[in-house]
C-alpha cells in the first residue's frame, strides 16, 4: 500500500496525476470587404463565420472594415486567414498577398443601374448631366459601371457626375431620397433593400456579368484545412441548415472557384485604366473623411473635374 501511495504522490508533484488538457485551436478571422454598414454584415455574416467554424474545429470571428481602401489595405497586409472579397479586390489585392480561391457564388455578379419606378430615364445615354449614386470607386459595380460609360461615349466626371457613399444601402438610399438620378448596385444588397422598404426599384440598366464575390483562403491554412472549409461553403445549399444561412445573407448557392476564373475581371481592369490614365475622372482612391456624415447616408464624394481632387488621388 505504501509503494502505491509513493507513486500517486510522484505522479501528483511531476504534474502527470491527471490528463491536461490540450488548449483550444487559435482562432481564425473571416475579413468581409464593407459593400453594406457594419452593423448589418455582421448579423449576415456572423452564422456563416460559426459554419466555417465547425468545419475545422476552431472558432472564425467576423471581420470587416471602415471603407473599402481599409479592407484592402487589411488583405494587403494578410490580416484575415479567410475573406470573403468583390473581384477586383482578388485580382488587384487578395491573388497577390497569398490568398487562394475556394467558392463563389453561383450567380455572377451583374451591376445594375437603377432608379425610382417613375424615372423618366430610360438608357445610359440619358444619364448624361445627371448625378448617379454608387458605392466606393474600389466596389466592383463603380468600376464596371464607369467601363460602361466609356464604352458608350460618356466621360465619367464630365458627363456624368459620379457620388460616392459607403456602401450600396447608402447609395440606395440617397436615391429615394432624390439626391441622385440613379444608383449603381447589385442583386443582393438591392433585394435585401427592397425587402427591408417594401418596395421595388426600376432596373435602368443590367451591365456586363462578372464572376461573383468569393471565400478565399490565405495560403498560410493547412491544405486540409482549406479543402475542408470549400467542402462546407459548396454544401450549405444542400441542407436545410445551411439554405437558411444563404437566405439571411441574401445568397442562394456557391460553387468551386478558381483563378482562372477571374481573368476576365483582370482584363476589365487593364481595359478600364486604358480609358481612364489620360483623363483622372472619378479618381479611385477616396480618404475616410471624404464621405461626409460617416456611417451616415450624408454627401458623398462628387467626382466632377476638381471636386474630388481634394480627398482623391
Amino acid at each position: 500500500m505504501r509503494p502505491l501511495c509513493l507513486g500517486l504522490a510522484l505522479l501528483v508533484l511531476s504534474g502527470q496525476a491527471w490528463p491536461q488538457a490540450s488548449p483550444p485551436p487559435a482562432a481564425y478571422t473571416l475579413g468581409v470587404f464593407p459593400y453594406l454598414p457594419p452593423v448589418q454584415l455582421e448579423r449576415l455574416f456572423a452564422p456563416l463565420a460559426a459554419a466555417l467554424g465547425e468545419a475545422v474545429g476552431r472558432q472564425v470571428r467576423f471581420r470587416t472594415a471602415a471603407s473599402f481602401e481599409a479592407f484592402g489595405a487589411a488583405l494587403q497586409e494578410q490580416r484575415y486567414d479567410l475573406a470573403f472579397v468583390q473581384p477586383f479586390d482578388y485580382v488587384r489585392i487578395a491573388a497577390a498577398a497569398g490568398y487562394l480561391p475556394l467558392a463563389r457564388r453561383r450567380q455572377p455578379l451583374v451591376p445594375l443601374v437603377v432608379v425610382l419606378p417613375a424615372s423618366p430615364l430610360r438608357n445610359l445615354l440619358e444619364l448624361r448631366g445627371h448625378p448617379v449614386a454608387l458605392p466606393p470607386p474600389q466596389a466592383a459595380v463603380s468600376l464596371v459601371f464607369r467601363h460602361a460609360l466609356w464604352r458608350v461615349g460618356l466621360v465619367p466626371g464630365r458627363d456624368v457626375t459620379l457620388v460616392y457613399y459607403r456602401s450600396h444601402s447608402s447609395c440606395l438610399h440617397q436615391l429615394l431620397l432624390g439626391g441622385a438620378s440613379a444608383c449603381v448596385t447589385a442583386s443582393p444588397p438591392l433585394r435585401l433593400f427592397e425587402a427591408k422598404r417594401r418596395l421595388q426599384l426600376r432596373v435602368l440598366a443590367a451591365l456586363p456579368a462578372l464572376p461573383s464575390p468569393l471565400f478565399v483562403a490565405h495560403r498560410r491554412l493547412p491544405a486540409a484545412e482549406r479543402e475542408r472549409l470549400r467542402a462546407a461553403i459548396l454544401s450549405w445549399h444542400r441542407t436545410p441548415e445551411g439554405r437558411a444561412l444563404l437566405q439571411q445573407a441574401g445568397f442562394e448557392a456557391f460553387v468551386a472557384a478558381t483563378d482562372a476564373d477571374y481573368e476576365v475581371v483582370r482584363r476589365l481592369w487593364e481595359e478600364l485604366g486604358t480609358y481612364e490614365a489620360p483623363h483622372t475622372p472619378a479618381l479611385p482612391h477616396c480618404r475616410d473623411d471624404c464621405f461626409a456624415g460617416g456611417r451616415g447616408n450624408g454627401p458623398g464624394v462628387v467626382a466632377d473635374a476638381g471636386a474630388a481632387r481634394a480627398c482623391c488621388h
